[in-house]
């Protein structure tokens, strides 16, 4: 009750009469860019792995003794932490980490009187007009294998029109800012500009010690300050010709299978053979299909890449892993990024976090079976996954039972979505195979080639990287493992697979608020229900109803369920894309109705299934208590698929004939309006 504002009214702004109360009472934190449970749910899911990796807590006791698989998962989760624990190391090696792997990709792509080429980094010259194609596609080779991200990327993942093999994928990126929209901005490029001349000079430029504010206040040497801007120059015609985000959340315009000769002729620039030769493993053939995320940008990529001299490739390849490894060093030789970070989503600068809230994420990313083994152990045990899944099977039936009673739904499809819905598969809680979270000889094995040394924080992240290549290639050599939670089960979130028709929900989301075992059963619907409903209606929404009942992407909608079902997203398309949240300068920014479509109709089908399956309120739905700084909401608008907290709540009751009927609210006013948006 405490979260809420009685004293506003329900019918003209749901969210703040439910949520009101929390967000007059609770702040930021100076180091966050928004807070609200998960945020909260997620702290507290971090106290507890900290409390198992601090040697000496007395959680890991009871595992002492002789050497075993549970002996080594403990030293090398707390060898890890005991080495991004001690700052005085990483401040001891300063840049030089940085310098060195800048050093080896100058080896790689090399290029006569670089400006960038001697040890001092000082010389600078003359170069060639026109990038060698061996030299880039062995750099791009070495970008891959190293685990750096660059203007292409390999990923492995289940083919969407054969589910249950892995295929190779080829993806576009490259930028230096969270979206293409960024390099529009004037305000924001002449900060990125500053950054990147800053951190070169840093990282690059004459020695200054740590603690020196000399290179970060003195001017700019002119030869960082030319870099910067031709690096930034570069970047904005690559986010000119990046696809647009609305496109690369289409399944289908996304799913591009081509050959090795049809991508080199995209983009004949790179020898795509050579690239795909020296990052597969050993005795792997080159896939006679290869997935390519968009073609179109391939065919442009070209022409930038013939517009492009060596040398300014090479600054922005040399930014690049900079930017990339920078946050791995001692703050002085990242405050630029830091400063950044602070336009991007209004976190100050100066804020440092904890170094256990670092280093325990540190934990999550790369040793987080091991850490979610014990995590698992301490907050989800008794009955936790077993009335879960009763819930789920409550609202699966809820569904199933919902389907001939949609008017817009004809008699085929409605049994094709019954068939895909009694086909959805539940992952509670961890996975169960690579690696079996329950068993520290599983962990043992799945993390033996990634070695861990206590007093080499940075080398440890290098590793790591390296690591996580080697695993996922070798992936193309086996069939997809539908056991596996791509989330480790610490993780304050859950998601549904359209490839695997398969729904997973981590034992780190299964805490209170949204579940706990000794709840009345309708608190625990009204959260965690409310989830389950949104993440099982992703299954019917705009991507995930192209997918059939094992994963593959099929057309099994008849033409005319299909035309309703789009006149019927786009109310919601034009719904949210008139919701906007107020940024810093006082501007209005509109949420993306079509980016955030997915969401929307999720958050709506989920509202209602869940309602009608317990007759709960969605004001149990917690995730809508949040506050957040207005650059964090822009930036989340213009990447994230999710629309701001706000709207989440109020665009969905919007459309609640029940909330309407409940609160008694006038048609017409704001929370019941005359039209509504349906679906599911």
């Amino acid at each position: 009750m405490r979260d809420m504002n009685p004293q506003a009214d329900p019918c003209q702004d749901f969210s703040q009469y439910t949520c009101g109360g929390f967000i007059e009472r609770e702040e930021i934190p100076a180091d966050q860019d928004a807070v609200g449970y998960f945020h909260i749910i997620r702290d507290q899911n971090n106290r507890v792995i900290r409390s198992i990796v601090t040697p000496g807590s007395g959680n890991l006791n009871a595992q002492s003794g002789e050497d075993g698989p549970s002996q080594r998962n403990i030293k090398k989760m707390q060898d890890l932490y005991a080495s991004c624990m001690n700052e005085d190391e990483i401040t001891r090696i300063g840049r030089q980490p940085v310098v060195d792997e800048v050093q080896k990709l100058l080896d790689v792509f090399n290029i006569p009187n670089s400006a960038l080429a001697s040890s001092s980094f000082t010389q600078e010259g003359s170069s060639p007009t026109i990038i060698d194609k061996d030299t880039l596609s062995k750099t791009l080779a070495y970008l891959s294998r190293m685990g750096f991200e660059s203007f292409n990327s390999f990923d492995v993942s289940a083919d969407a029109k054969d589910p249950l093999r892995n295929v190779l994928e080829l993806s576009e990126g490259g930028l230096g800012l969270p979206s293409k929209e960024y390099y529009l901005d004037d305000r924001i490029m002449g900060i990125y500009e500053s950054t990147i001349g800053k951190m070169f000079n840093l990282i690059l430029g004459e020695e200054s010690k740590e603690g020196s504010t000399d290179s970060l206040t003195d001017a700019l040497p002119e030869k960082w300050a030319r870099i910067a801007k031709n690096v930034v120059e570069f970047e904005k015609q690559l986010a000119a010709i990046s696809t647009d985000v609305n496109d690369l959340n289409s399944s289908e315009k996304t799913y591009n299978p081509s050959t090795i000769d049809q991508i080199s002729s995209m983009t004949p620039s790179v020898d795509w053979s050579m690239v795909l030769q020296n990052i597969l493993p050993v005795n792997t053939s080159i896939p006679q299909s290869i997935i390519v995320i968009s073609p179109p940008f391939q065919e442009r990529l070209e022409s930038l890449l013939q517009e492009t001299s060596p040398q300014t490739f090479q600054n922005y390849l040399t930014w690049s892993v900079i930017r990339q490894l920078s946050g791995n060093l001692a703050l002085h030789w990242k405050q630029p990024l830091r400063e950044l970070n602070a336009a991007l989503t209004g976190v100050s600068a100066t804020a440092v976090p904890e170094r256990w809230k670092t280093c325990v994420s540190v934990i999550n990313r790369q040793l987080g079976e091991i850490a979610g083994h014990y995590f698992v152990n301490e907050q989800f045990k008794g009955n936790s996954r077993n009335q879960v899944h009763d819930m789920i099977e409550t609202l699966r039936e809820t569904y199933i039972k919902a389907f001939p009673n949609l008017d817009w739904l004809d008699e085929d499809t409605s049994a094709g979505a019954v068939k895909k819905m009694e086909a959805i598969v539940q992952l509670i809680g961890f996975s169960t195979d690579s690696p079996n979270v329950a068993s520290p000889e599983s962990l043992d094995e799945y993390y033996s080639e990634y070695k861990v040394d206590s007093k080499d924080f940075f080398g440890n992240q290098r590793r790591v990287g390296l690591w996580n290549t080697e695993k996922m290639f070798k992936e193309l050599n086996s069939p997809v493992n539908r056991l596996k939670m791509h989330m480790v089960p610490q993780t304050v979130n859950a998601y549904y697979s359209p490839s695997e028709n398969q729904i997973v929900f981590p034992a780190g989301i299964l805490q209170a608020p949204f579940f706990h075992t000794e709840n009345p059963e309708y608190i625990n619907y009204g959260g965690i229900g409310v989830v389950a409903g949104h993440e099982i209606t992703h299954g019917f929404d705009n991507r995930g109803h192209l997918f059939d009942a094992v994963g593959r992407m099929d057309n099994w909608w008849t033409n005319t369920t299909s035309e309703a079902f789009k006149n019927k997203a786009n109310c919601f398309v034009e719904q949210y894309g008139n919701f906007s949240v107020k940024g810093s300068d006082g501007k209005d920014y509109f949420v993306n109705g079509q980016l955030t479509l997915g969401e929307n109709i999720a958050d709506n089908g989920g509202l209602k299934q869940s309602f009608d399956s317990w007759q709960t309120r969605y004001q149990s739905d917690k995730q809508g208590r949040n506050i957040q700084r207005p650059e964090s909401a822009i930036r989340q608008m213009r990447t994230d698929p999710h629309s701001p907290a706000k709207w989440r709540i109020n665009g969905a009751v919007q459309n609640s004939v029940a909330f309407a009927k409940a609160f008694n609210c006038p048609s017409g006013s704001a929370m019941n309006p005359e039209k509504k948006c349906d679906l599911w």
